[in-house]
């Protein structure tokens, strides 16, 4: 089947709205875990029927999307070899990278991510890492790689909603991984 021609032309727009709508159901959740009230109650309910919305549009079989699937593979092979490569002159990757936040590297993988998803495969943007001689648990970057390609290896993309259910599920595991790193003082010193 055909992806219909308005989702085709408008899968960028569809995507980024449904990223948009995700991140403000996010929030919204967020904000209702802090304060059961009806307004937290409603936002919530109104970001969600967002989104449920965009999932509909966006679950149209769409053969393209598969293309999203193997660049993501594609990012995530060559991120843990170029990080095996700093590691083999006893460096590792600079978390800063010209910045005061120590989250900039991964900031700088999501975004490589973003846009690959956004345009639909067609962009597979790299990381470029610097090194450093700042010693940090990088191994759960490596890890995240590892899964991801592993996960995605063996599946298919039936549609763009398949690409960003991963790529929201990629994101989490990532964020959750330096979060992790950061509280148990394992991304080192600047």
């Amino acid at each position: 089947m055909k992806p219909l021609i308005k989702n085709y032309f408008n899968a960028p727009s569809l995507l980024m709205s449904s990223l948009e709508a995700i991140e403000r159901f996010q929030l919204a959740h967020k904000n209702y875990l802090k304060a059961d009230n009806e307004e937290s109650r409603k936002s919530m309910a109104q970001a969600l029927q967002t989104v449920k919305l965009l999932q509909t549009e966006l679950s149209t079989p769409d053969p393209s999307a598969d293309k999203i699937r193997l660049a993501f593979i594609q990012q995530v092979t060559t991120l843990e070899a170029n990080i095996d490569h700093i590691h083999l002159d006893g460096l590792y990757p600079d978390l800063y990278r010209d910045s005061e936040s120590n989250f900039r590297l991964l900031i700088d993988i999501l975004d490589s991510f973003k846009i690959t998803l956004l345009s639909k495969g067609e962009s597979v943007p790299f990381v470029e890492l610097s090194s450093s001689s700042n010693e940090w648990k990088d191994h759960g970057v490596v890890a995240f790689c590892r899964d991801v390609r592993n996960h995605l290896q063996p599946s298919k993309f039936n549609s763009l909603w398949d690409a960003l259910q991963c790529f929201q599920k990629n994101k989490s595991q990532l964020t959750y991984t330096f979060e992790i790193l950061s509280l148990t003082g394992n991304l080192g010193k600047h």
